[in-house]
């Protein structure tokens, strides 16, 4: 009856894990660019292409414009000769930011 009863135990655990795969690869080449591209779009974000980058996400912060002195109040970065807010996120190239002391120092995103 111990038999019986392991057998059937046994065939149960192993049926659990039929039809179950190897999980599915991440998407390559233009597929990983479309999803990327969907991701990008439904996050309320803008795909568009940067020289020298190919295609990418920007978004617009929330305090974008907004006046400034020192990095920690904005999202994205000061912008030195501005002193507003960046108005968009990744800042690509080199910029010149406001530190959190205020202080001018040249960020390089390539």
């Amino acid at each position: 009856m111990r038999a019986v009863l392991f057998a059937v135990l046994a065939c149960l655990t192993l049926a659990g894990c039929l039809g179950r795969g190897p999980a599915p690869l991440p998407p390559v080449g233009q597929a990983a660019v479309d999803q990327a591209r969907q991701q990008c779009l439904s996050g309320g974000g803008r795909w568009a292409g940067s020289p020298g980058h190919g295609m990418l996400c920007f978004h617009t912060p929330p305090d974008a414009g907004q006046s400034c002195s020192r990095a920690f109040q904005c999202t994205a970065g000061c912008l030195a000769k501005s002193r507003t807010c960046a108005p968009v996120t990744p800042l690509i190239g080199c910029q010149d930011l406001l530190d959190d002391q205020g202080r001018v120092i040249t960020q390089c995103v390539n």
